[in-house]
This record gives structure tokens, C-alpha cells and sequence, in this order.
């Protein structure tokens, strides 16, 4: 079985983390070796991996403090996300830009975390258009489907569980009766 393109958007990551078996991780190398924009997106993803490494290494957050303080780093740090996002008040939107903006480690970072953000959104729309390839509900239908099977019993079942339901609600009927 051949990997595909869309297929290899959600396997980049684990490869990169080494989380594949061993005949999958082989596929992926195969399909990297064929496939020049799914090369072309690892080779991205696998540099902004590498760069955020060195960047929270514990020699480069010393770095980090040394040059500026720790709590605009770490302020940034937290605010990165809701930054990008525009979800920040207008103050805090003010204060991460200009620390960006004087701090070239923070600059590349906010740069990867557009770049990864933009590859998530390309990758999205992508693939969003096309259901055959949406394995959350291909899978989803899948569980669906085991769990009506799991769900049906053999006719005999059904009418000795009907047969046995008719008898205990006789007794409780009759036994009611008797003590009133």
C-alpha cells in the first residue's frame, strides 16, 4: 500500500519524533524520495523542529535571559499564540510586537509559528473539500458500524429475553395483586 500525499500530512510529525513502526517509517522514507512537495514539507517542519530545539535548549533560555529579561521572554512565550491568533488586548498586542521586534530569537519564533501555522491551514484546505480522505470520519463510521454489530443478538436471544421479561412482569403482577 502506497502512502498518500494527505496521508503523509498527519505522518510527518511522527515520523520527525520517530513514532512509526519500522515497515511505516519505511513507506514514508519511500514516498519523501517520490514525492518532492511532501519532501518539501518535511524539509520545512523538520528545520522549525530543529530551530525550536536549539531555541529551548537550556543554553540558549540562559542566553535568552542574559540578553533580555526572563519575564518579557516568558510574557511573549505565553502570549505567542493569542498574539498570532489577534486575541490579545491592544496593550498586550503592543508589547509582544515590540519585543518581536528587538529580539531576533523572538522574530524567528513568531516567524516559525506563522509558517506552521499557515502549513496547517494550507494542509486543512487541502484536504477538507475531499470526505473520501477525512480518516476522522472514515474511522468514526467505522466504530459506528462495529458497535450496531456488537448491538445485534440472535432472534432466539431476542425472544427468550422477551419471553423471560413476560414472566417476571406476570409474577410481579401477580404477586401486587395478592397483597392488595
Amino acid at each position: 500500500m502506497e502512502i498518500t500525499c494527505s496521508q503523509m500530512d498527519v505522518l510527518i510529525s511522527f515520523y520527525i519524533e520517530g513514532g512509526l513502526s519500522k515497515s511505516l517509517k519505511a513507506k514514508v522514507e519511500e514516498h519523501l524520495k517520490k514525492c518532492a512537495c511532501c519532501r518539501a514539507k518535511y524539509d520545512i517542519i523538520k528545520t522549525m523542529v530543529v530551530d525550536m530545539q536549539n531555541t529551548f535548549s537550556k543554553k540558549a533560555s540562559e542566553d535568552m535571559c542574559v540578553k533580555n529579561s526572563c519575564s518579557q521572554y516568558r510574557l511573549f512565550k505565553e502570549n505567542l499564540s493569542a498574539y498570532v491568533d489577534n486575541e490579545l488586548p491592544s496593550d498586550e498586542n503592543i508589547k509582544i510586537r515590540k519585543f518581536a521586534i528587538n529580539n531576533k530569537q523572538a522574530r524567528k519564533e513568531l516567524e516559525d509559528t506563522y509558517n506552521i501555522r499557515k502549513l496547517m491551514s494550507d494542509s486543512f484546505s487541502k484536504t477538507s473539500g475531499n470526505i473520501k480522505q477525512d480518516f476522522s470520519k472514515k474511522i468514526i463510521k467505522q466504530l459506528d458500524l462495529e458497535d450496531e454489530e456488537n448491538l445485534k443478538f440472535h432472534p432466539l436471544l431476542k425472544v427468550s429475553i422477551a419471553f423471560v421479561l413476560t414472566v417476571l412482569s406476570l409474577t410481579a403482577i401477580i404477586i401486587f395483586s395478592f397483597t392488595l
